[in-house]
């Protein structure tokens, strides 16, 4: 360890409280939902210019993702364009990062230019005959495999999902996080977020002969409560975040057995960085509402298996739940679900630290959720969902490596009119 790093190690209380101070933008890395705006929110104007630019490469990248060549590549211009001319004006701004970012845009137009549009098909769907190979991927569920443990009680039931065109639903979700945190041999205080409040109105579009469900939602009033202790900074920072994530609205498709085969948002005119971090994650966590229903008929007491991989915060989490159908009385279904989860070593990118270089060494989480659906309606009726992950990485600091661990606990409560 370097003389430098032992000093940080030995600090006195002042400098320890700088430290923790300068902790919070890792928390980014694992939280879900909104908490983005801790580490972005403050930024400086070339930060708040990049960002956007990052934005419009991610957009990008969904489109290359879901197969769509033509409007892909006229994106990856257009960030191409965009980041020549933050160039031009920011000549010292992390320039190495800006010459990276250059140089990918420049090499998937190239891509896009000689290769005929990929075939959308790639996020397919375990023991899904109703998948489709024009169907969008998901963002955050590229593959879903589903295994049927037991049949439960007789009588037995499909169940499936058939709402009608025309239904609308509104759903309230609500969210807390605490967090723990220790960086180079120093303990952060121990975090808690105020509970954030999202209310978002969904329409059924169409029913399709094949039982594939396309809705609309618009993200509607947002709130973030009162938390003793929390930093004003913190709680300015979520509201401006949320603020901002006002008026997006989305499309996508579920298929009658919960599987989301695509969402797609679009961000209000004007919006900014903080609000196209709450889009994506608006998107990954809605695709994960729905609970995946086996292929076969089944009764009380049934038990099955869903393993997926996960998108969050710029890292890929293989993730398996064991779920049980507690009861189910008619279209009325109770469904607990048991979820563990696992993160291989990778490197991380987040836009709220461009040019910060992370690797994940290990990441683990488990926790449990609870359900009850309507298969007459498109969302579920209520549901909680309680999470404790752990996670280690190091972070390159000006050429230092520093090890980081976390803990952090999430709790989500929907309920859905």
């Amino acid at each position: 360890m370097s003389k430098n790093s032992n000093q940080t190690c030995s600090a006195s209380p002042a400098a320890r409280k700088q430290v923790h101070l300068n902790l919070k933008p890792i928390a980014g890395l694992l939280i879900l939902a909104l908490t983005m705006a801790l580490c972005s929110a403050r930024a400086d104007d070339p930060d708040e210019e990049y960002l956007q630019i990052y934005g419009l490469i991610q957009e990008a990248d969904a489109l290359a993702t879901s197969g769509k060549a033509a409007p892909a590549r006229a994106k990856y211009v257009e960030a191409h364009t965009a980041l020549r001319n933050f160039q031009k004006s920011h000549l010292e701004w992390k320039a190495k990062l800006i010459a990276f970012r250059l140089n990918y845009v420049a090499q998937k137009v190239a891509d896009l230019s000689e290769k005929p549009a990929a075939d959308a098909g790639a996020g397919t769907v375990g023991n899904a005959p109703e998948a489709q190979p024009g169907a969008q991927a998901a963002a955050s569920t590229l593959t879903a495999q589903v295994k049927l443990l037991e049949a439960g009680a007789e009588p037995r039931k499909v169940l499936r999902l058939h709402p009608n065109p025309g239904d609308k639903q509104t759903l309230s979700l609500t969210m807390k996080m605490a967090m723990e945190m220790k960086m180079g041999g120093v303990q952060s205080p121990a975090t808690k977020l105020p509970a954030m409040t999202m209310t978002t109105d969904v329409t059924v579009k169409a029913v399709s002969d094949n039982g594939d469900i396309t809705y609309e939602l618009v993200m509607g009033d947002t709130s973030v409560a009162d938390e003793p202790g929390a930093s004003p900074q913190v709680v300015e920072a979520m509201k401006s975040a949320l603020a901002g994530g006002k008026g997006m609205s989305a499309t996508g498709t579920i298929s009658s057995r919960g599987f989301s085969k695509g969402t797609e948002f679009k961000a209000p005119p004007g919006a900014n960085p903080q609000a196209r971090q709450v889009m994506d994650q608006m998107r990954d966590s809605f695709s994960q509402m729905a609970v995946p229903l086996p292929e076969e008929a089944v009764g009380s007491g049934a038990k099955w298996e869903v393993s997926m991989p996960v998108k969050s915060q710029g890292m890929t989490i293989d993730q398996t739940a064991t779920c049980e159908l507690v009861s189910i009385e008619g279209e009325h279904l109770t469904i607990k679900r048991t979820i563990t989860q696992r993160a291989a070593n990778q490197k991380i990118e987040n836009p709220a630290m461009p040019g910060m270089k992370v690797d994940l060494t290990q990441m683990t989480g488990k926790g449990t959720s609870e359900r009850t659906l309507d298969l007459g309606k498109l969302l579920p009726s209520a549901g909680t969902s309680d999470l404790h992950s752990e996670a280690a990485m190091a972070l390159d600091m000006g050429g230092q490596k520093q090890a980081i661990s976390t803990k952090t606990d999430l709790n989500v409560r929907l309920e859905a009119k």
